[in-house]
């Protein structure tokens, strides 16, 4: 049985008016004009170039792709394993201690407590009385007073110690 290949078609107003964007590599004929468009996936029909459609015919479909060879002598050879952990170094010096924080302020003083009995006891003896201290100096004599035959009083001078 033979194959039936058929194109999108329609008159050059109807796709015009459309726009439709046409899947990559799929052909749209104008039934009108006999042109014709070769959509790439992304492009909008009015902005599609029409395609040559003359005496040497259209182009045939591109084949499958091939499959990608093996990797040349110059390629990246395999991932070796990833070595061993190596040793830890030494510990640094520790660093200095920062400064002391504020002192917080002093908490609530706590009640009183109650005073407790005054024991029984005895009072104790009085002690014996010290000794007397030494006595003074004696101050100084004052002014004689007047004669009863003179009337007034003369202050001769004034004595300090």
């Amino acid at each position: 049985m033979p194959l039936l290949i058929q194109l999108r078609r329609g008159a050059a107003a109807l796709w015009t008016s459309v726009n439709p964007t046409l899947a990559a590599g799929e052909q749209a004929f104008e039934t009108d004009t006999g042109k014709m468009k070769i959509g790439d996936g992304t492009t909008a029909w009015t902005s599609l170039n029409y395609t040559d459609v003359g005496v040497a015919g259209a182009t045939g479909v591109t084949g499958v792709t091939g499959v990608t060879g093996v990797t040349g002598a110059g390629g990246t050879g395999v991932t070796g394993v990833t070595g061993p952990t190596g040793i830890s170094g030494v510990t640094g010096v520790t660093g200095v201690t920062g400064v002391t924080g504020v002192t917080g302020p002093t908490g609530i003083s706590g009640v009183t407590g109650v005073t407790g009995v005054t024991g029984a006891g005895v009072t104790g003896v009085t002690g014996v009385t010290g000794v007397t201290g030494v006595t003074g100096v004696t101050g100084v004599t004052g002014v004689t007073g007047p004669e009863p035959s003179l009337g007034k009083i003369y202050v001769v001078g004034t004595v300090f110690i």
